[in-house]
């Protein structure tokens, strides 16, 4: 589900006249400078380096993980949407119900049969084209887009490559020095108790993007420990390799029932942990038994009714000897009109130096 993801990204590539309609100001992600100088890929932040995963691919050139800030929530969507398809459906089928019959001679309101499947197919006509117009907006989150958001670290080239929908900011290619974890550190707190996935940001003032870009990796969890133990495995082997770390066991991309499982049944365990009375957890039962099948089933047809794109060849290739370095993503990489919806966006990404109390200017004003 990419509505993080989209909202991300909209906010940032959103047309100056269309934020004046919609009545949205620009707000501020200030930072301080020690927060951006800072490069995070030299300080290790566990003891316990851990590949939770779920890993695509794991080689001496490159780990491959999965991306996506609302996977858990993945499926409730889907089954909306094939609600809403069902509606010109079923006024097409009655329709063409209608017109057997009278070719069959099994109908002799002649009248109102041409009658009514003319406003069945008024109705099929209308609601297919709002559907394909302006709902496929909303559907594309989970259906008929990419299978999965994937990011690939490489440690070759010491790059980092994000695949996305194009409505989401689509591939990118940024530094691996330029990372920054969102989640602890300098730039985070510890999140226990939020079950959001590990998220990491690639700020302006390193990349020379006009706006900052950020990715969320992994599964949702409850422990603020696993981010650092997953971030503190990924840092090790773009910085030393795969030698003594853990092997992930890899996840296929192809659609499995029971790949939404885990994902929806860890929030109502925990629920069911915390629960304050005995009432409350009798209630959550039903809602393991109703709602649990409910999602999983919506997140595998979710799965079946996407796909999973190749990565561009010269991503594919990176890190091969003789193969080419990808180009960083820079403003060049767009439209002019997203263009300048980023260049508008800009003064959002600014730094504060701690000491004086005064923006830094460092070309993105």
């Amino acid at each position: 589900m990419y509505v993080g993801e989209f909202l991300l990204w909209f906010g940032s590539a959103i047309k100056a006249e269309t934020r004046k309609k919609l009545k949205m100001g620009y707000t501020s992600g200030d930072m301080t400078l020690k927060e951006v100088q800072k490069n995070y890929t030299q300080e290790s932040v566990s003891n316990n380096p851990r590949p939770i995963g779920p890993y695509y691919a794991y080689n001496d050139r490159y780990l491959e993980i999965r991306g996506g800030m609302f996977e858990n929530f993945r499926g409730i969507l889907t089954w909306i949407s094939l609600l809403i398809f069902l509606i010109p459906y079923v006024s097409w089928n009655l329709g063409f119900e209608i017109a057997l019959n009278i070719y069959n001679y099994e109908d002799d309101g002649i009248i109102s049969g041409i009658f009514f499947i003319t406003i069945y197919i008024i109705i099929t006509v209308i609601l297919s084209y709002l559907l394909i117009r302006y709902f496929r907006y909303i559907y594309r989150f989970e259906l008929f887009t990419i299978r999965h958001i994937r990011v690939r670290f490489n440690r070759i080239t010491k790059q980092v490559y994000i695949q996305r929908p194009k409505y989401c900011g689509g591939t990118v290619v940024f530094k691996w020095e330029h990372i920054m974890p969102s989640n602890f550190g300098e730039t985070g707190s510890d999140m226990g108790g939020t079950n959001v996935v590990n998220l990491f940001t690639f700020h302006p003032y390193k990349t020379g993007f006009p706006v900052a870009q950020s990715v969320g990796i992994g599964k949702n969890t409850y422990n603020p420990q696993d981010y650092k133990d997953e971030w503190e495995f990924i840092r090790r082997y773009m910085e030393h390799g795969p030698e003594n770390l853990p092997k992930p066991r890899l996840s296929t991309h192809l659609p499995m029932p029971f790949h939404g499982f885990e994902g929806h049944v860890k929030p109502m365990i925990h629920a069911a942990k915390n629960a304050p009375t005995a009432w409350v957890y009798l209630l959550l039962i039903p809602v393991f038994l109703i709602l649990l099948p409910f999602y999983t089933v919506g997140y595998f047809i979710s799965e079946c009714l996407c796909w999973q794109p190749r990565w561009p060849k010269v991503i594919r290739q990176a890190g091969k000897a003789g193969k080419p370095i990808p180009k960083e993503t820079t403003l060049a990489d767009y439209p002019p009109k997203v263009q300048q919806a980023l260049l508008d966006s800009r003064l959002e990404w600014s730094v504060r130096d701690e000491k004086t109390g005064k923006l830094v200017d460092y070309g993105n004003s």
